[in-house]
C-alpha cells in the first residue's frame, strides 16, 4: 500500500503509473484477504483493511469491477469507532456502484427501443435503491452532530491570483470539520457526480439517436438527469473542497484522498465546457510546491493499465 502512495505522488515510470499502482493495489488486497478474518484482529492490521477497501474500491470504480459485498463481513467482528464504521458502511454502499455504473453506460450503445425501454426500467429502479442507501448513510452521518459538516470560508488560493488572472474562478473553498469528514463527504460526492454525470450524458446520446424522445426524457426525469446543472453544482463543490486539503497540516493524508474527486471533477468541467475547469490549473501548481506530483498520476490513469479495461471517460480528467 505504501507503493501503491508513492505512484501517486512521485510515482517510478512515466506512463506506467496506473498499471504499477493497480498492481500494488490488487497486490496488497489479495494478501490481505488470503489473511481472512484472523489477519484483521489487531489495531494495526484494521487499519490495513482501511486503507486496502479504499484503494481497492478506487479501482473497481475505475474500471467497473464489482466487489462483492459480502467481503467486507471479514471486518464484522473488529471493535470498530464510529468514523470507522461509517467508512466502512459507505464502502459497502458503493461496492454495488461499478455495476450500477456499467448498466448506465449501455444505454449510450445502439438499442432499439424494445430493448431500451425494459432496461431503463430496471435501471431506474437499481438507481432509487442505490440513492435510497447512499442518502440513508448520510443521514445517519449527519444525525451524529449538532452543525454542518462542512461550510464555506474565503479561498486563500484565489485571493493570491491577480485580479486580472482568467483562473479567478472560486472566491471561496469548502472547509470541513475534520479530515475523516472531508474523505467521507468527498467519495459521497464524488459517486453522486459520476453517476449523475453518466446518467445526464447518455441520455444527451440517446436524444440525438433514433429513439423515443418522450422515453428518454421520462428515464431523465425519473433519475435527476434532465440537465447539467447537478453535475456542474456537484464538480464546483469537489473543486473547492480541495484547498483545504492542501493544507501542510493534512499532510499526505490529505493529498492521498484527493486524486479521485479531482479526476471525476475535473473529467465533468472538461465535457461540460466550463471555464471552471482553470481552477485545477491553479490546484496543480499548489500541489508541485508540496512536491506532489499528482497531474501526472492522474493523466497516467486516464490513459489505462496495460492490459486493463480503460477507465471510462469521466475518470480521464
Amino acid at each position: 500500500m505504501l507503493l501503491a502512495s508513492y505512484e501517486v505522488f512521485e510515482g517510478s515510470t512515466d506512463g506506467q503509473r496506473a498499471a504499477v499502482w493497480i498492481s500494488h493495489v490488487r497486490g496488497a488486497s489479495q494478501m490481505i484477504a488470503l489473511r481472512g478474518s484472523q489477519g484483521s484482529k489487531s489495531p494495526f492490521a484494521a487499519q490495513l483493511q482501511y486503507a486496502a477497501r479504499y484503494n481497492d474500491l478506487i479501482d473497481a470504480i475505475s474500471t467497473r469491477r464489482e466487489i462483492p459485498e459480502r467481503s467486507f463481513d471479514v471486518l464484522s467482528g473488529l471493535n470498530l469507532d464510529q468514523k470507522a464504521s461509517d467508512e466502512m458502511e459507505l464502502y459497502r454502499v458503493l461496492s454495488q456502484f461499478p455495476r450500477l455504473l456499467a448498466t448506465a453506460e449501455t444505454l449510450s450503445e445502439p438499442l432499439a427501443n424494445d430493448v431500451l425501454k425494459p432496461r431503463m426500467a430496471g435501471l431506474i429502479i437499481e438507481y432509487q435503491a442505490f440513492q435510497g442507501r447512499l442518502e440513508g448513510w448520510l443521514g445517519d452521518v449527519q444525525a451524529q452532530y449538532d452543525g454542518p459538516l462542512y461550510w464555506f470560508e474565503p479561498s486563500e488560493l484565489y485571493a493570491q491570483l491577480p485580479e486580472s488572472s482568467l483562473e479567478r474562478i472560486f472566491p471561496q473553498r469548502i472547509r470541513f470539520i475534520d479530515l475523516s469528514i472531508a474523505h467521507l463527504q468527498l467519495l459521497y460526492w464524488t459517486a453522486q457526480l459520476l453517476l449523475r454525470s453518466v446518467l445526464f450524458f447518455s441520455c444527451q446520446v440517446l436524444m440525438k439517436g433514433n429513439v423515443d424522445t418522450d422515453l428518454v426524457i421520462n428515464f431523465a426525469t425519473e433519475v435527476d438527469a434532465i440537465d447539467s446543472s447537478v453535475c456542474h453544482d456537484l464538480a464546483c463543490k469537489l473543486a473547492q473542497s480541495v484547498e483545504c486539503l492542501m493544507d501542510p497540516d493534512a499532510g499526505l493524508v490529505g493529498a492521498q484522498i484527493l486524486g479521485f474527486p479531482i479526476s471525476v471533477a475535473r473529467g465533468c468541467l472538461l465535457l461540460l465546457k466550463s471555464r471552471d475547469i482553470v481552477w485545477f490549473n491553479v490546484i496543480f501548481r499548489r500541489l508541485l510546491v508540496l512536491d506532489v506530483r499528482l497531474e501526472g498520476f492522474l493523466d497516467d490513469m486516464a490513459l489505462g493499465a496495460r492490459g486493463e479495461r480503460r477507465p471510462r471517460q469521466l475518470l480521464q480528467g
